[in-house]
């Protein structure tokens, strides 16, 4: 697979006169406790102290907001980063999410964002005015490209395709690796998730049930985006 650009995504537009939260930052925040690594994109799981500083906002973050962590747990600023984007498709109308798993034989790693300083493992996603069709993911010396746990989902930003973005967010493990998805489309379906588009907000966590896997549910969540209001 092509390696992604390392640089950051275009700078959305200041929005003129609309909506006061005109912005989405994404924040990825990435933690290591010597051995596992972590990936987590939401800021509302039951595991607080991980949780990240996504959020719809009047004004673009400039910096990425992680939580410090806990029980031997510290933050991986070098894999972590924010990406902000005009959320109501006003400039660009397709969120394309690449999601990229790299694996160096003990470790998973989930990487989702296009700007981490790691630029080797940064991922293709994007706003556009067109929906992307093939993964972008970087390739790096000793590791594997998960291609069964990488995928790319494009989200319709106008909100012609549901008023809603739903991101599911499932944490797997299995003793010895945590393994992040927020895709509903990977090639590995007893892994994916419920993330969608719609006119529903959801209001639980859908998650797989793979053999020799648990949903580490305090990490797991669901976080709704109003792309109307």
């Amino acid at each position: 697979m092509a390696a992604a650009a390392p640089a950051a995504a275009r700078a959305p537009e200041p929005a003129a006169a609309g909506p006061a939260n005109f912005y989405l930052n994404l924040h990825q925040c990435v933690y290591n406790n010597g051995s596992i690594i972590y990936t987590n994109l939401l800021p509302n799981t039951a595991n607080t102290d991980f949780n990240t500083g996504t959020k719809v906002s009047s004004t673009i973050a400039s910096s990425v907001e992680c939580k410090s962590g806990a029980g031997g747990w510290s933050p991986q600023p070098v894999n972590s980063a924010v990406y902000n984007f005009d959320r109501f498709g006003k400039n660009d109308r397709y969120l394309n999410l690449h999601q990229c798993a790299y694996n160096n034989g003990s470790i998973i790693y989930t990487n989702l964002l296009p700007n981490t300083a790691n630029t080797g493992f940064n991922a293709g996603t994007n706003v556009s005015t067109t929906a992307d069709t093939n993964l972008v993911c970087g390739q790096v010396s000793g590791w594997r490209n998960d291609s069964v746990n990488s995928a790319l989902y494009s989200i319709d930003l106008t909100g012609r395709s549901g008023r809603y973005v739903n991101l599911h967010q499932c944490a797997y493990n299995n003793g010895s690796i945590i393994y992040t998805n927020l895709l509903p489309n990977t090639a590995n379906t007893d892994f994916n998730t419920g993330t969608n588009v719609s006119d529903t907000k959801d209001t639980a966590v859908e998650c797989g049930d793979p053999a020799g896997w648990r949903v580490d549910t305090a990490n797991s969540a669901v976080y709704s985006i109003d792309l109307l209001a």
